[in-house]
């Protein structure tokens, strides 16, 4: 009930970014039809690649019916186009939602009765894996970014149900390396800060600006709440003299913000998990940025070589005393090497030859 009155204000409210729609691209997926239920980054990412749609409980009818899609697509989505799905996917307490929601497992149903194949992907797992769980059990195919629930998911999965490793992409139609274009000696961030929850991931943003503060080295946040009624409270950033708060930016100026910055942070709120990493990261290395990221297995395991790994406050206020000045050869080189790794392994392109592999389509 809660849930549905808050969605409702916040199409009044929030400014949701739109997606082009059922536009055929070049390349190998360029004809591939997939209906959506993500949000807006993932969709922007896919409109890029292939032919998308859009579905909410409004109108997933007439896009299975009459548009036809080749698959199916849910993604461990908050808010969906314009914020149709919003409290309707993830568990949320009682006071948000008296009731079951319906409308995904109608799609679900839908989609499986005219035939087209139905795939889930957490892209926000371990953390939010019991979040979705009831959700995953209605498709045919699950998809995670986190490779150790696979085992979590098999124990609770229909037997027949495929579960993989699907890891996070990025879209190099919008984030591409394109030589070096450092023009603001300065650090930058694009994301999210978290008062209440996720606290290893606050406290190493807070090491981050406290160097950038102790070392004269300004910083421009793009925050990614700003639009939020909650971005004073829950979201508020601390305030520091290097800092400068800016609104959020579309997805896909942020490659123009790595570009432009000399130092671009990472802060991965997972840490524990080898194959699940933020999405920015990969942005960040492909458009050649230096990027200045906390530890996590999964940076081990795929860029260590690339990127900046810090831990400490010693170790931070030393890498920016010596950053304010200006990148090295080895910066450089580390950086453009980043750009060309990703490029190869971990593009949209990637992970749809794993998808169609798996569904067989």
């Amino acid at each position: 009930m809660v849930g549905r009155v808050i969605r409702k204000l916040g199409s009044f409210v929030y400014d949701y970014p739109k997606v082009s729609e059922d536009a055929e691209r070049a390349g190998r997926f360029g004809r591939l039809k997939i209906a959506l239920v993500t949000d807006y980054f993932t969709a922007d990412c896919l409109s890029a690649e292939c032919r998308v749609r859009a579905m909410t409980p409004a109108n997933y009818r007439e896009v299975i019916h009459q548009w036809r899609p080749d698959l199916v697509l849910v993604e461990s989505a908050f808010h969906g186009v314009d914020g149709s799905w919003r409290y309707e996917l993830a568990k949320q307490s009682k006071l948000l939602r008296l009731t079951r929601p319906t409308a995904i497992f109608k799609l679900v149903q839908c989609a499986k009765q005219a035939g087209i194949p139905t795939v889930f992907w957490n892209k926000d797992d371990g953390p939010f894996f019991d979040a979705f769980i009831d959700v995953a059990k209605a498709f045919d195919y699950v998809f995670t970014t986190d490779e150790a629930c696979l085992d979590r998911y098999r124990q609770q999965l229909p037997k027949h149900v495929p579960v993989d490793t699907l890891i996070m992409p990025f879209q190099p139609a919008f984030h591409s390396f394109t030589g070096f274009h450092f023009s603001r000696n300065e650090v930058c961030f694009t994301g999210s800060y978290y008062r209440r929850i996720l606290n290893e991931r606050r406290c190493f943003l807070d090491m981050i600006f406290e160097s950038c503060e102790r070392n004269d080295f300004p910083v421009n946040v793009f925050d990614r709440n700003h639009d939020r009624l909650s971005h004073r409270f829950e979201f508020r950033f601390p305030k520091t003299g290097q800092m400068r708060l800016h609104g959020k930016v579309a997805h896909r100026e942020t490659a123009n913000v790595y570009k432009s910055h000399l130092v671009s942070i990472n802060v991965n709120s997972v840490t524990s998990s080898e194959t699940m990493f933020s999405r920015r990261l990969l942005e960040i290395l492909a458009c050649g940025g230096i990027a200045v990221t906390n530890p996590s297995r999964a940076v081990d395991r795929h860029f260590r070589d690339y990127c900046h790994v810090v831990t400490g406050d010693e170790e931070t206020r030393d890498l920016f005393a010596r950053l304010r000045h200006g990148p090295s050869q080895e910066d450089l080189d580390r950086a453009e090497a980043g750009a060309r790794y990703v490029r190869e392994h971990h593009t949209w392109a990637h992970r749809l030859e794993q998808i169609c592999a798996v569904v067989k389509l």
